[in-house]
């Protein structure tokens, strides 16, 4: 399952229905029935010596091919800049892949 974990310097005021919407939105890029999601927000976060709206993104995908790291780039930058108000040059997507026997789920692992 992906996960998504979002790091901002906006104050988001409705959380729940935020990470529901991002999950719902990226769930569809990764053509997955639902993505994890987490939100920390009002962060103190400088992105090129301004405090202007932020973010850091972190996504992780056991199998996460280039092209689906290239649309989901796209579809978050400008998720965030609707949401959060901060444009795609305010901040950075991160792409983890880590072999299904290094994640554990179910009591198991998944590979």
């Amino acid at each position: 399952m992906p996960y998504i974990e979002v790091k901002t310097n906006v104050q988001v005021q409705d959380h729940k229905q935020f990470i529901r919407e991002l999950s719902s939105y990226a769930a569809n890029v990764f053509n997955k029935p639902y993505v994890c999601v987490s939100l920390q927000d009002n962060l103190s976060i400088i992105f090129n010596d301004s405090d202007d709206p932020a973010y850091i993104i972190g996504v992780t995908s056991i199998g996460i091919d280039a092209a689906t790291k290239k649309k989901l780039s796209k579809e978050l930058s400008e998720f965030l800049e609707k949401e959060l108000k901060a444009s795609s040059d305010r901040g950075y997507i991160f792409f983890y892949g880590p072999d299904g026997a290094n994640v554990g789920w179910k009591g198991s692992v998944c590979g």
